[in-house]
């Protein structure tokens, strides 16, 4: 998450530069634009007079940055931490702006990943050229579905810097495939495809689960018995498990997914239940220092388990 917060802080001084850079003369194209954007601004002050619906008119993007920057600057003089969110906030409309430009990239990325699914799928699976056709255009309708989901989650009128950070790093290629496969596949096909399937996400469960088990191990010193506890807590609360993987160490006496963390502490003996509180509180304090460093504040929702 880090590097997250520090591109934004490059971004936001990038941003600043362009904005303080000198002004065009007068005359040019340059400066013909600024008057056509200050005439627009004020183009929807009327309109917000007249029409209820826009009273409230998004921030542009310039204003934004110079009220964020201000903010981040005050704190850093008060000798504050800046918070993620100010940042974020200042560089969100500018992020919306651009958001065409990122999403190009993205589509170039996600179509290349996309073209050689359909072959794998098209191979493995025998899939007609019909059906071939569909794929296709079931992954352009989804490339439109991700953009949109994901703009809707970073940029949206009250999303924050954690909304940005999980939408960044929440998607996957192929969320949704398992729907569409299983409406072109049937009999034997139908039946390797679902196995196939279950058996990628259950590795996938397999290793976040063993991983975050392990660093539970090393920090507390789990039992073999706590480990198939831990190790069957982590599975279910995974974000691929399914009630029907099979998967060693997940048994019936595992808590189900919910709270983590109650989960957790309901498997410890109470020395390592405070060995466990001292080290997220150590991590955490540790984490803070760092964020400190490049004088941030922690951001929201940071995780001690899930964080490297």
């Amino acid at each position: 998450m880090i590097y997250l917060i520090t591109g934004l802080v490059i971004g936001v001084a990038g941003a600043v530069l362009v904005r303080d850079s000198l002004p065009p003369a007068a005359g040019t194209a340059e400066a013909r634009l600024l008057e056509v954007e200050k005439e627009l601004k004020d183009t929807r002050l009327r309109l917000a007079k007249i029409d209820p619906a826009q009273a409230r008119p998004r921030e542009d993007s310039t204003h934004a940055l110079g009220r964020g920057m201000r903010l981040a600057m005050e704190d850093l003089k008060a000798g504050r931490p800046v918070d993620p969110n100010t940042l974020f906030e200042a560089m969100k409309p500018l992020m919306r702006d651009f958001f065409p430009l990122f999403d190009n990239l993205r589509r170039r990325d996600e179509r290349r990943r996309f073209e050689s699914l359909a072959g794998e799928y098209g191979r493995k699976y025998n899939l007609t050229a019909g059906q071939q056709e569909e794929l296709k255009r079931w992954m352009e309708e989804r490339s439109e579905a991700n953009a949109a989901a994901f703009k809707a989650a970073a940029f949206g009128e009250q999303s924050r810097f954690t909304d940005f950070a999980k939408a960044s790093r929440g998607q996957r290629w192929d969320d949704g495939i398992d729907g569409f496969m299983e409406g072109q596949l049937s009999g034997e096909k139908l039946t390797t495809y679902r196995r196939e399937r279950l058996e990628e996400k259950a590795g996938r469960v397999e290793q976040e689960a063993d991983w975050k088990m392990q660093r539970l191990n090393a920090t507390v010193g789990l039992d073999e018995a706590q480990q198939d506890q831990v190790f069957g807590i982590m599975a279910r609360n995974a974000r691929d498990f399914d009630p029907q993987m099979q998967i060693e160490g997940v048994t019936g006496e595992a808590a189900p997914g919910g709270d983590r963390e109650a989960a957790i502490e309901a498997v410890l003996r109470p020395e390592q239940r405070a060995a466990y509180g001292q080290w997220k509180d150590e991590r955490r304090a540790r984490a803070a220092r760092e964020f400190e460093e490049i004088g941030m504040k922690l951001p929201d929702g940071w995780d001690a388990l899930e964080e490297d």
